[in-house]
């Protein structure tokens, strides 16, 4: 524990600015609290369009209204192997150890930087000359006819080169334009489009059909201001703040539904909880103890077992709960544990059963290292394919039904205590 950086039951302005580096907005009076947009409510914010939603698309939740928030970003009680944060570094272990704020604080706080975030740094400006952008590199393409590098395209439009890189990501997105090299330095307009397509004003009508136009643009960014979900799962074991179920009672009152993600450590806390989330996320990372020793290097002791008590809560909790796995190619998800992960979900029955590929970014890149493995990074990525193909092998050996999957999140949901033709999606907090 880095106890060298909390004082007079404060977290310091030293550990404080390796988060706020990575775009963190950590708030409250203690600063055990931070708010981070995801990349999805930007991907929201540029076309205004369902199709650039994530995966909780599939409950309701509009990534450009959903408040991406933590009450406990540096303390968490695992050290997970994939874990993308700096848990070398950048936690300070595995108890509350600060004076915690009052809830309707954190979430008024929360709220006004969401909105400080859109209206200076994500601003409707942004998105709606990414559109214009997007159009321009089209209409400069199809006048050339033949392929463009980003350099010769941001001195062509006279953009920054950032701006000429988000606009082609979309473009990419959405097969307009493709690349012809690996690095995607060289891009080409898609045949489709090249022959058909003659003059800036066919370029519009065609972004505005298939992609997005400025007045979905303008209503996202209104609507955005707005929040009306909060996903508590930014960082850290959010039950380890003590005032969790206020904090949920807090979202509800502003009519905001909430999702809390828990790496199932926290029993008594879930029992004691008297305001539930709209949804509550348990995680089962390993099918057996020795499994769950190696990926998640837990700082409790009896962390299984804790696992084991939070999962037999599930069935007696008034919200709606699913199971997550977030799984990890040769380490937690192999074919021969399905079997074991079956019965630890029919046993628990939740309402959602849900596998995640873990994210390879940021800090999840030491892996390896964290394994200690000679292991290369990439094996241990679990790919959609990959998933998809044991997903199928769940469903045949189990009553699970596979009702939901998002490639772009490699994302799989089975309905386990739930009507596999009734919509999943919530309609109260």
């Amino acid at each position: 524990m880095n106890n060298q950086y909390i004082r007079d039951q404060k977290i310091s302005s030293e550990f404080i600015e390796q988060y706020s580096k990575s775009n963190y907005r950590i708030i409250g009076e203690h600063k055990h609290s931070a708010v981070k947009p995801c990349h999805w409510l930007e991907q929201r914010l540029m076309t205004g369009r369902e199709n650039r939603n994530c995966y909780k698309g599939v409950f309701g939740v509009e990534s450009h209204r959903c408040l991406q928030n933590t009450p406990s970003y540096p303390f968490c009680n695992h050290q997970c192997v994939f874990c993308w944060r700096d848990i070398e570094k950048g936690s300070l272990g595995g108890e509350f150890a600060v004076e915690p704020d009052e809830p309707r604080d954190l979430v008024e706080e929360m709220i006004r930087h969401q909105k400080n975030i859109l209206k200076n740094h994500l601003t409707l400006r942004r998105y709606l000359d990414n559109y214009e952008i997007m159009i321009d590199i089209l209409h400069f393409m199809l006048l050339r006819n033949k392929a463009q590098s980003i350099d010769t395209l941001y001195k062509g439009i006279h953009v920054s080169k950032t701006k000429i890189e988000r606009a082609l990501n979309l473009l990419k997105n959405q097969a307009f334009l493709r690349p012809i090299n690996e690095d995607l330095s060289f891009f080409e307009v898609d045949r489709d489009i090249d022959c058909c397509i003659e003059n800036r004003e066919e370029i519009e009508t065609l972004v505005n059909r298939a992609l997005t136009s400025p007045e979905e643009i303008i209503q996202a960014h209104c609507e955005a201001l707005e929040p009306n979900h909060a996903a508590i799962s930014l960082d850290g074991e959010p039950l380890l703040y003590p005032k969790i179920s206020d904090l949920v009672e807090e979202f509800r009152k502003r009519e905001m539904t909430s999702f809390i993600v828990t790496n199932s450590t926290c029993p008594q806390k879930v029992s004691s909880m008297d305001f539930l989330p709209s949804q509550f996320y348990f995680t089962l990372p390993a099918p057996n103890e020795k499994i769950y020793k190696k990926t998640c290097r837990p700082m409790i002791k009896n962390g299984w077992q804790r696992i084991q008590e939070s999962l037999g809560l599930i069935d007696s909790l008034s919200c709606r709960t699913l199971i997550r796995l977030t799984a990890v190619k040769n380490l937690n998800l192999k074919e021969s544990y399905i079997k074991d992960y079956i019965k630890i979900v029919e046993e628990a029955n939740p309402n959602f059963f849900e596998i995640k590929g873990f994210t390879l970014q940021a800090k999840a890149l030491k892996i390896s290292k964290r394994l200690k493995s000679q292991d290369k990074v990439t094996d241990y990525f679990p790919d959609y394919d990959y998933l998809y193909n044991l997903a199928e092998k769940f469903e045949e050996m189990s009553s699970f039904s596979l009702i939901y999957t998002n490639k772009a999140s490699r994302d799989f949901l089975f309905a386990v205590n739930w009507d596999k033709n009734k919509d999943p999606v919530i309609t109260n907090p």
